[in-house]
């Protein structure tokens, strides 16, 4: 296997985690909506684009350090760069406050949108057990 086949894998591994997220956010926000109302479906909305904001930003930081270190061969980031992953958090809590500080969202809502992430790797998770489960059995029958 090549590199090329490798970075191949890892695009379609990431299309389909991105897809996942998405998905996750929509099921978790169809259900919230049956079963517990608008208050609940706003928040599920309002965790699930924090939790895709939180991802990108966390990507860009992740990688403007990586690339600096790599630059000056240092192996040290600024501190400025480092700080970004800190005020990550701070804007997210801040967003997260004023959200259940108005009302109109679910606590529990933001908590599950936040967590799509974590549901999407499952997803993949469960999508990888079927691979295996599906390749063994017809390795069996052979």
């Amino acid at each position: 296997m090549t590199d090329r086949d490798d970075h191949e894998d890892d695009a379609r591994l990431q299309r389909r985690f991105q897809r996942n997220t998405y998905l996750f956010i929509m099921l978790a926000l169809i259900v919230a909506l049956v079963w517990s109302g608008r208050r609940m479906g706003l928040g599920i909305l309002v965790g699930g684009a924090l939790s895709l904001y939180n991802k990108r930003w966390l990507e860009s930081s992740l990688r403007a350090m990586l690339n600096h270190a790599v630059a000056r061969e240092t192996g040290r980031v600024p501190p400025y760069t480092v700080s970004k992953f800190i005020l990550r958090y701070f804007v997210i809590a801040l967003v997260i406050g004023l959200a259940v500080w108005t009302g109109k969202v679910h606590p529990l809502g933001i908590g599950i949108g936040f967590a799509a992430i974590v549901g999407a790797a499952m997803m993949e998770t469960g999508y990888q057990l079927y691979l295996a489960y599906t390749s063994n059995q017809n390795s069996s029958q052979e």
